[in-house]
């Protein structure tokens, strides 16, 4: 019975071994893209942007937010008018999504939380003077970056039904059958040992100095993100980035984020440990599958996952 049951675990983790094999890879930083990216449609980059300019306030963006909100309740106001008791509900829905909305802005002033590790990990950073705050659109969630209180970028996570399972290059198509012709940039992977090229990003820029890319979320959160921004602030925030790469010591929990880096471990030295429910992990070490990963919600404000790099 022993061997036998043994043979089941042996072959088990034959299974298991091969999968992650195939299903893991390692991540090397995104490749540098060269040249410029295309020049996207400008009626659809205004139409994107919508009322939003940069440079805003998160006040100023609030107010058009608190505009879009009662817009969107609009019919219902004048469904119920006559209506005290559901006249009523629907002004303390309005009211209730108007606090929702305001009480979203956070500012990364180094008190680490939900959105370290959340889909938006990848574009603030810590202690810079940034903040954010979001709002739930219809078929996504948008996210306002500030540098000083001034706008400088959206980040806008589609809903997983507009995804609606398509491959990152299909949506790709997609979007630049709107935007137009994109620049392509890939990554280096390495599966088992042996490199590959996989495609890491979309890019497009505007003929007024706005960036424009097309993200893969879907390994922890099965949707695509398209974020607008400043060029020349997201560049000034880059150099910021790569000089805390640098001055960070090397082996310290922020190296091995900011960095990149590959590991030594093999991913599979310890498969029978994460079969078993009892791996161990090295200090220091994280795993994707592991952590403890919240997709954020505009009632929850927690955050979402970490993706490798930047593709300004």
């Amino acid at each position: 019975m022993r061997r036998s049951g043994l043979f089941f675990l042996v072959m088990v983790v034959a299974v298991a071994t091969a999968s992650v094999v195939f299903a893991k890879g390692k991540k090397r930083r995104a490749e540098k893209a060269r040249g410029p990216a295309p020049v996207a449609k400008a009626a659809e980059i205004k139409e994107f942007k919508g009322e939003f300019k940069w440079g805003m306030s998160p006040k100023d963006v609030i107010d058009k937010l608190n505009v879009k909100i009662d817009a969107a309740f609009k019919d219902q106001v004048e469904k119920y008018r006559t209506d005290p008791a559901k006249s009523d509900s629907v002004r303390r829905q309005i009211k209730a999504e108007k606090e929702r909305v305001a009480k979203s802005l956070f500012k990364f002033d180094g008190q680490k939380g939900g959105w370290d590790v959340s889909i938006i990990d990848q574009e603030f950073l810590q202690k810079n003077g940034e903040s954010m705050l979001y709002y739930k659109e219809p078929k996504s969630t948008r996210y306002f970056f500030f540098s000083g209180d001034s706008l400088y970028k959206m980040f806008v996570a589609f809903d997983k039904d507009v995804v609606a399972g398509k491959s990152f290059q299909e949506f790709g198509d997609l979007m630049q059958q709107k935007y137009g012709k994109a620049q392509m940039v890939y990554r280096d992977v390495v599966l088992h040992g042996k490199k590959d090229r996989v495609l890491d990003a979309f890019q497009w820029r505007s003929a007024e100095g706005d960036g424009l890319r097309l993200v893969d979320r879907s390994k922890f959160y099965d949707v695509y993100c398209l974020v607008i921004y400043d060029h020349g602030v997201a560049d000034r925030q880059e150099e910021v980035r790569k000089s805390q790469a640098a001055a960070a010591p090397k082996g310290s929990f922020v190296d091995s984020v900011i960095e990149d880096k590959l590991s030594d471990r093999d991913e599979n030295d310890n498969v029978i440990d994460r079969i078993t429910g009892k791996e161990v992990l090295k200090p220091g070490e994280r795993r994707g599958g592991n952590q403890n990963i919240k997709v954020p919600s505009p009632a929850s404000g927690s955050g979402e996952m970490k993706a490798e790099d930047r593709a300004y």
